[in-house]
């Protein structure tokens, strides 16, 4: 006698490996044109290759901008004293504040910091040291804090750089 139960488990495991077999040959296809693309300089990539090459280019186009803006801050800065206005502390990430500032000309400006808070940002209406550029002034962080700069950066770019590696460093991924 044949066990029903067993059946079912036979029948949802078998339709389970159909459907991700069709998602896996349709992440595939899509990466058809980035294959051929490699394919022209010689490289033959398996897909994770292309997915990591691909994560790691995103990751550069977040992270690029942002370190222009500190490279321009430090060249052209101007220093103004903002108070915390909102402190983010929605989803799982740490919480982050909301700085409000004037500029030269005397207009208030905001931005969401992406640091998070410590014992000086930690609280609304706390007096924190704003650094921002006067011809963009929308282009604003909170001043000092070296280290936690510092060490966000490097983070950003120490995960260009494993993605990069897994892309092009033969044998690390799976084929």
């Amino acid at each position: 006698m044949i066990d029903p139960v067993s059946l079912v488990g036979a029948f949802m495991e078998q339709s389970w490996n159909s459907f991700w077999g069709s998602v896996s040959q349709a992440f595939h296809h899509a990466l058809s044109p980035f294959r051929a693309i490699a394919e022209a300089f010689g490289y033959v990539p398996t897909d994770m290759q292309i997915w990591c090459f691909l994560c790691g280019v995103f990751v550069l186009v977040l992270v690029v901008p942002y370190t222009y803006g500190d490279l321009v801050l430090r060249r052209r800065s101007a220093h103004a004293t903002g108070k915390v206005v909102k402190i983010d502390s929605s989803g799982d990430s740490p919480s982050t504040p909301t700085i409000e500032f004037t500029d030269r000309l005397g207009k208030i400006r905001r931005f969401d910091s992406n640091l998070p808070v410590n014992n000086v940002t930690g609280s609304i209406g706390a007096a924190v040291k704003v650094i921002y550029d006067p011809l963009h002034p929308d282009r604003a962080r909170e001043a000092g804090r070296s280290v936690m700069k510092a060490a966000h950066t490097a983070i950003w770019y120490t995960i260009f750089a494993a993605l990069m590696a897994l892309a092009f460093w033969p044998g690390l991924t799976p084929n």
